[in-house]
């Protein structure tokens, strides 16, 4: 490996030191602008963090896909920041128990993939991927493990029926069954959200990653109905309204200015976006505040 893949590993295992044993609230700032940093460098400059990973040449649709795993992980950031700095125990206890759960379901997809796709041909992933992205994935996984096991007070969740909880399990339930579909039948529902006939590793790994992100995310929507501070549903509505709001921006772009998305494709990708984001949008701006209990 070149002296540039050793730094990197490096200040991945110094940052995990230098956090994970810390207090509670360092390692979720660290892990918050970690995702962010991360989730802003897929948006803007996918090719680059990929390309190093990856053998042969990046095309327009890594790229796509990239920044759609770039957008899901900065609305994970923003939930994540926002829920942080709730009071409720029930809230910090499960962020970490679906944190930690969804490190593993990924660690062991990435795994996977790195088993099926490692190779010389084109579009599969080189020693990179081990030592940058499974490594952080490893010290992500076991950075809030290390917390989640520390914690004493889970709280207690509440069940209502309240509108604002009724706008989070239709988030739950639309994209527990639109991401299972993704995960399960990747290249399937890859042929009718992007103009491709083909597949190679490194489109089916990035998308089954942010597969992942975004189930969580789901799973996330549906805990948080139970959440019994109003403003801890509405935070999770905001990560929720900025993911979707970056996936409709994208969409759009590809459509409309670099005309990358066909029509139809890119009249399906609206669709399923634009139903989550009009839905987060009604709950978070149109739906009264109520006071804190």
């Amino acid at each position: 490996m070149e002296v540039v893949a050793y730094l990197r590993s490096a200040a991945l295992v110094l940052a995990f030191v230098a956090t994970a044993f810390s207090s509670r609230r360092v390692w979720m700032l660290a892990d918050q602008v970690g995702l962010f940093t991360f989730g802003l460098g897929f948006y803007l400059i996918p090719g680059y963090l990929l390309q190093f990973q990856t053998n042969g040449t990046i095309d327009g649709l890594h790229l796509f896909i990239g920044r759609f795993l770039g957008g899901t992980m900065i609305g994970q950031a923003v939930m994540s920041y926002r829920l942080g700095k709730s009071k409720d125990p029930a809230v910090i206890g499960m962020l970490f128990t679906l944190r930690t759960a969804g490190c593993m379901v990924l660690l062991i997809m990435m795994i996977t993939n790195g088993l099926l796709f490692s190779g010389e041909q084109q579009g599969q992933w080189n020693e990179q991927y081990v030592w940058f992205s499974l490594l952080g994935a490893v010290l992500w996984m076991v950075g809030n493990l290390i917390h989640l096991i520390q914690i004493r007070d889970f709280g207690v969740l509440t069940v209502g029926c309240t509108r604002m909880e009724n706008h989070l399990r239709l988030d739950f339930f639309w994209h527990f069954v639109l991401i299972f579909l993704h995960i399960v039948f990747t290249e399937e529902m890859g042929s009718i959200t992007v103009p491709r006939n083909t597949f190679d590793g490194l489109h089916v790994s990035v998308n089954q990653t942010m597969g992942v992100l975004v189930l969580i995310g789901s799973l996330f929507s549906l805990v948080a109905t139970g959440f019994r501070q109003p403003e801890d549903k509405r935070s999770a509505c905001l990560g929720s309204l900025v993911m979707h709001g970056s996936y409709v921006f994208l969409i759009l772009w590809g459509i409309v200015i670099t005309k990358e998305q066909p029509f139809q494709t890119g009249l399906f990708n609206t669709v399923t976006s634009g139903l989550p984001l009009i839905n987060f949008l009604s709950a978070y701006f149109i739906e009264p505040k109520t006071k804190e209990s």
